[in-house]
């Protein structure tokens, strides 16, 4: 095989430089199949992203909530959200997040994001 190519080499005439353009033909196309691939995985690998900010976010919040109650457990559940900075977690695709209940036992916190495969996560006992 080693020999064969040599032998190619060496049979090359002084005009025969650089790629003929079936060469250069199979190398974008190959390039093509390749960007075919990779986009929609690095798609899906950002909704995952945002998937999982969301799911954060309500796990965040949901201790938040539930600091929030222990402390304090005549709050109402339109207290609960104020009183526990949930809007400090909004940021990037996270649109809105809010508690509902007031008790340990039933709170349930909501976020509602884009970008992902999903809209909402939820965290809680009562969810």
């Amino acid at each position: 095989m080693l020999e064969r190519i040599q032998e190619v080499l060496r049979n090359r005439k002084d005009g025969d430089k650089g790629f003929s353009l079936v060469e250069l033909a199979v190398v974008i196309v190959i390039i093509g199949i390749l960007v075919a691939i990779a986009v929609p995985i690095f798609m899906n690998i950002q909704k995952g992203a945002n998937d999982a900010a969301g799911k954060a976010a309500a796990a965040n919040g949901s201790a938040m909530v539930a600091s929030t109650i222990a402390a304090d457990s005549t709050k109402t559940p339109a207290s609960v959200n104020g009183a526990a900075g949930l809007d400090k977690l909004k940021s990037g695709t996270i649109t809105k997040i809010e508690a509902t209940g007031a008790d340990l036992t039933d709170y349930c916190v909501t976020v509602t994001y884009t970008g992902g495969n999903a809209t909402t996560a939820t965290k809680g006992p009562g969810c």
